[in-house]
């Protein structure tokens, strides 16, 4: 009898680890499902993303360094208010002019402020973070004052400095501006679920680390309030330190919880936030990865 009763208590105890076990292997794969670990060249073009994380990464430079790696055919803008910096690559030798955005310092600052600017008052007519449209208004007039509309431009920025890059490229296509694209690192959210359908035709590519929880701001709750509201636009890159990336044509809402984060929000500077200590190396090693793939390497 106890013989029996112990062959049951065992076999009890192993289907309940199956259970868990295939509970937990559905749950892994559905998360690789959503997030993710494609490593394929075909969805994107980590040569041209690269490119544009050098530049981004270059505005934290000073202007004679940055000369020195883009040349002469240049302008500085330096924004007090935001603390924003701007570079505008413009030679009359070459197709593409540039536009790359430094963040501003008071990350806080501009986070802590979770107001809109209404449909009606914003000349996209959509609801625009408060806080990020001010900046923008600050650095607008200097940078359309640089531009040639028939000229293609290419904006790229990292953190603080990616939201207004997309802000800019929306505000571009709206004053009639016919080819203008952007890339951006670690970009928070800067409007809704109507703004990011209305400006779901631009040409807006997110890069996002998995580890860096900065896009994911601001959260969905923030002492007990929803404010969900803010949604990310357009598709996204992920890549993470140990070289691999996937493809998402939508932000992956659900992947990060960034309640702590915000609560500390005065503290944030995760490592995976860095363009050095953490987007360009993990870009690298994702394109040298994903290149040896394709070549039938190990």
């Amino acid at each position: 009898m106890r013989k029996r009763l112990r062959f049951i208590v065992l076999a009890v105890l192993l289907a309940v680890t199956l259970v868990v076990a295939i509970t937990a292997l559905v749950a892994y794969f559905e998360q690789q499902t959503q997030i993710g670990i494609a490593d394929d060249l075909k969805d994107v073009d980590l040569v041209n993303v690269i490119a544009f994380a050098e530049r981004a990464n270059a505005a934290y430079h000073e202007a004679k360094d940055f000369r020195h790696e883009y040349g002469p055919h240049f302008e500085e803008g330096e924004f007090p208010n935001s603390g924003l910096r701007i570079y505008i690559i413009s030679n009359p030798e070459e197709k593409d002019q540039w536009v790359i955005l430094r963040g501003t310092a008071n990350m806080p600052n501009i986070f802590g402020d979770l107001d809109f600017v209404g449909r009606g008052e914003h000349e996209l007519g959509i609801h625009v973070h408060a806080g990020f449209d001010s900046t923008l208004q600050e650095c607008l007039p200097w940078v359309l004052a640089r531009l040639d509309p028939k000229r293609p431009i290419r904006i790229t920025g990292h953190s603080l400095g990616g939201a207004v890059a997309a802000l800019l490229v929306a505000t571009l296509d709206r004053r009639g501006f016919a080819d203008v694209s952007a890339i951006t690192f670690g970009q928070p959210k800067f409007t809704d679920g109507h703004g990011t359908a209305k400006l779901a035709h631009l040409k807006l590519l997110r890069i996002v680390h998995d580890e860096d929880p900065v896009p994911m701001l601001p959260p969905s709750m923030v002492e007990g309030r929803s404010v969900s509201t803010y949604q990310h636009l357009g598709p996204e890159i992920i890549v993470r330190a140990s070289g691999h990336f996937s493809f998402l044509p939508a932000h992956a809402a659900d992947r990060m919880n960034v309640a702590d984060y915000w609560a500390e929000i005065e503290n944030i500077r995760p490592i995976y936030h860095d363009m050095v200590k953490g987007y360009l190396p993990a870009l690298k090693l994702a394109l040298a990865s994903a290149s040896k793939k394709v070549a039938g390497q190990p």
